[in-house]
């Protein structure tokens, strides 16, 4: 069962409707970095740790 992360759900504010898919955490993690570098955000350890709160079986 792969892992999901809706953009919206990390930062409501900002009404992105990206959704990050991965096969595991690990890559789930890895995809959603790169996509809050998009937001011009950078991706600390703090920002993943709230990413890893949110992430969900598809």
């Amino acid at each position: 069962m792969g892992k999901k992360i809706d953009c919206s759900k990390v930062n409501p504010a900002s009404g992105c409707g990206h959704v990050v898919r991965g096969k595991d955490v690990e890559e789930v993690l890895k995809k959603a970095a790169a996509h809050a570098e998009d937001h011009g955000m950078k991706p600390t350890q703090e920002l993943l740790d709230k990413v890893k709160s949110f992430i969900e079986n598809e």
